[in-house]
């Protein structure tokens, strides 16, 4: 390949890149602005503000909440991290600094400390800040993001309360006013003698008015046995240590059972020989704003259709096993068979409850050891670890494939879900989460291709397939706009007269860079990407004004047959478009036949076959193509409303040789004409073989020996000839 050649393909292939990365990009923007509508509600709920920094850069974004209570506009406040520092009390910016570095350095979990800011009329407001940074596999930063809440009434009690104290001998009786006015339970504990005493406000939170002997013990019963540790232990330490305070997080048991979320504080303070005598502290419900934080993780990590763990979740999950792989580990990419297909015959909410059951049933079957996830739509991926070899990877996948044969019931339908597969291994496949998933979506593509409902293991092989692929998406979206299509006819001959009575319509495309390409290489591409619905209208279109045409050229009695997807049988106004073609191009119903291959019928769906039904009422004929290749079943020919059967090929090429075709074209035949449908033979190429179907009464016949697909302007000749 020369070099022209080459940059010819790079520059293809790049095009095609940005082009499925936008719509990529599109669809998950539209997901992203939902998510975030979610989420703004749920923080304006909360009273909390979030803040965000992104690396590189550093820039600080801060929530809406921010601006309200600081009195700041938009735009007036920089959000680099030196601008929002210049904001910080002098007196705080030292413990900000270093609470900030020994986050980032790794040394604490979570980046949690308190400072004061200045508002825009001067004054300060207290804030507690939490937050936590997030990491590449590399080691390198990705953001930094947390919440602040205003505790500047908190801080100005404790200093309040810290001054009662210094005064507390003076001034009980305002001590004991000032805690019973404030919102939050407070306590208070003589060390030596471990007398507890609870503000009203506590003993009501607690439900413990009737009881007079609440002591520390009875108190310390009540916090959650998984809390317990970490609030003795931030006690012990400030006690130890002399710090400021401590505080903690925990739940405590109400009179009711129920556990309620508190932020606990407290002070110890001491002798001059440095003993604690006293201990004081408060609790702060902080119940709500826990709930909103919870629900804000599970909008963040799990599908709210399915409730399995999302894309983010997913991503997060095998970045953190990249960062230390070890062993056998596989990604089973899963993908719903016809998905779309059922979800635009019965409904999206029917879609809805099936993706529900599915999910439950793939979590059912999968093994425990391992995690599923839902990507999107009807995809779904599992991720396993520590596996033992390759075959027991394999056992997964036979078993998944084997128990989805099974159908699904939905309302009063049985639902033939299947699935396609593709597993990808760590280390041979990808070592990392991006190789390993596309990997893993290549080869799930090949199970589609290779007829759906089966599973596929990945090989190096398998890109060559997925580019060729996506170059013809990429040229077939403006075939029909740039006129690339174009349709050939070939006849079919009554076998008793030797006349042609009609033609079937065949889609060609002729690109002017990939040359002729086969219907078997862009009907399915055209099919997912719904290209297929314009194209097939623009093929019935020009398929019913050609017939027209021949009627008009002294042929009246001939018929043209259309070739039919799925994937327009299931649009909504497709009876609409078959009859606004027949009344624009003048042809009668009874000379338009629309083939149907069987599989269409493999369910049998409702919306289908009465769509068929109306215009078969109209006098439109149907044939049913390639009979005997897929689901048939006299129970299900006789609820069609078909009037022609077209037997496939396969059952022709050996005539009259072999006898096994022989008797199953013969008993095809007698079939179709005990229910009254015209037979018809595909794919005759030879003297012997129109001679056999003459004799067994088969009623048309097509192929090669009569005639290949001709252009239009060779018709006419035909029909000359015959």
């Amino acid at each position: 390949m020369d070099r022209i050649n080459l940059i010819v393909l790079f520059n293809i292939v790049f095009v095609l890149v940005t082009a499925s990365g936008f719509l990529v990009l599109r669809y998950h923007i539209k997901r992203l602005r939902m998510s975030e509508e979610r989420f703004q509600v749920s923080t304006k709920g909360s009273g909390a503000v979030i803040w965000d920094t992104v690396f590189p850069g550093g820039v600080y974004y801060v929530s809406e909440r921010w601006y309200e209570i600081m009195g700041y506009g938009f735009g007036e406040v920089d959000g680099r991290l030196e601008v929002w520092e210049q904001l910080v009390h002098p007196d705080d910016i030292a413990v900000v600094r270093r609470a900030r570095q020994e986050h980032l350095e790794g040394k604490t979990p979570v980046y949690n400390t308190e400072y004061r800011m200045r508002k825009k009329d001067g004054g300060y407001l207290w804030f507690s800040v939490r937050g936590q940074a997030t990491w590449r596999a590399n080691g390198r930063q990705i953001r930094f993001a947390g919440s602040m809440i205003d505790v500047t009434e908190k801080k100005l009690y404790e200093l309040r309360l810290q001054q009662s104290y210094n005064e507390l001998k003076t001034s009980e009786e305002n001590y004991r006013l000032l805690v019973d006015a404030v919102n939050d339970g407070i306590w208070e504990m003589d060390y030596e003698k471990k007398e507890l005493h609870l503000s009203p406000r506590l003993i009501d939170m607690l439900g413990c008015a009737d009881q007079p002997n609440f002591n520390m013990r009875r108190l310390f019963q009540r916090i959650h046995p998984d809390d317990r540790g970490r609030l003795k232990l931030a006690a012990l330490r400030h006690i130890k240590q002399k710090t400021d305070y401590f505080q903690a997080e925990y739940r405590l048991r109400q009179d009711s059972g129920r556990y309620n979320w508190y932020m606990g504080r407290g002070k110890a303070l001491f002798n001059e020989r440095g003993e604690v005598y006293r201990l004081a502290g408060s609790n702060t419900d902080i119940h709500k704003m826990k709930q909103v934080q919870e629900e804000l993780h599970k909008l963040a990590y799990y599908d709210s259709l399915s409730g399995l763990p999302n894309r983010l979740y997913m991503l997060e999950d095998l970045d953190l096993f990249f960062r230390e792989p070890e062993g056998l580990a596989a990604i089973f990419f899963i993908d719903m068979d016809n998905f779309k297909f059922i979800n635009d015959t019965l409904g999206h909410k029917s879609g809805d409850m099936l993706i529900r059951q599915v999910s439950q049933k793939l979590a059912t079957l999968l093994p425990l050891e391992g995690m599923l996830y839902r990507l999107a739509g009807d995809e779904f991926v599992y991720f396993i670890k520590n596996m033992e070899n390759k075959e027991a990877v394999l056992s997964i996948a036979d078993k998944l494939i084997d128990k989805f044969k099974q159908p699904i019931r939905i309302n009063s339908s049985n639902i033939y879900a299947t699935i396609s597969i593709g597993v990808a291994c760590y280390p041979e496949d990808g070592e990392d989460t991006e190789e390993l998933l596309k990997n893993a979506d290549v080869a799930m593509y090949r199970s589609k291709k290779a007829g759906k409902g089966v599973f596929t293991m990945y090989n190096k092989t398998m890109h060559s397939a997925l580019a060729e692929r996506m170059i013809i998406d990429k040229h077939l979206r403006n075939a029909l706009a740039q006129d690339e299509f174009q349709l050939q006819y070939q006849p079919q001959m009554n076998v008793q007269t030797g006349r042609i009575v009609g033609f079937e319509a065949l889609l060609r495309w002729h690109n002017p860079e990939l040359g002729m390409v086969s219907p078997m290489l862009f009907i399915p591409v055209a099919e997912d990407s719904r290209t297929i619905i314009s194209i097939g209208q623009w093929v019935m279109m020009t398929a019913c004004t050609f017939m027209r045409r021949i009627h008009e050229m002294g042929h009246p009695d001939c018929r043209i047959s259309v070739n039919i997807s799925v994937i327009q049988m299931v649009q909504e106004d497709f009876v609409t478009m078959v009859l606004d073609i027949l009344e624009d191009t003048g042809l009668t119903p009874q000379y338009l036949e629309l083939e149907i291959t069987e599989s269409i019928f493999m369910e049998s769906y409702e919306p289908i076959i009465h769509k068929l039904e109306i215009l078969r009422s109209l006098g439109v004929r149907i044939a049913l193509d390639d009979f005997g290749t897929g689901y048939s079943s006299l129970s299900y020919l006789k609820q069609l409303p078909i009037s022609t059967l077209k037997i496939d090929k396969g059952f022709i090429d050996n005539l009259p040789e072999e006898d096994k075709n022989r008797s199953l074209t013969e008993a095809m035949i007698e079939i179709g004409h005990k229910m009254g449908l015209e037979v018809v033979a595909e794919g005759v190429e030879s003297h012997e073989q129109l001679a056999y179907l003459k004799e067994h009464g088969c009623d048309l016949i097509q192929g090669y020996f009569l005639s290949k697909p001709v252009d239009e302007d060779k018709v006419e000749g035909l029909l000359v000839r015959y």
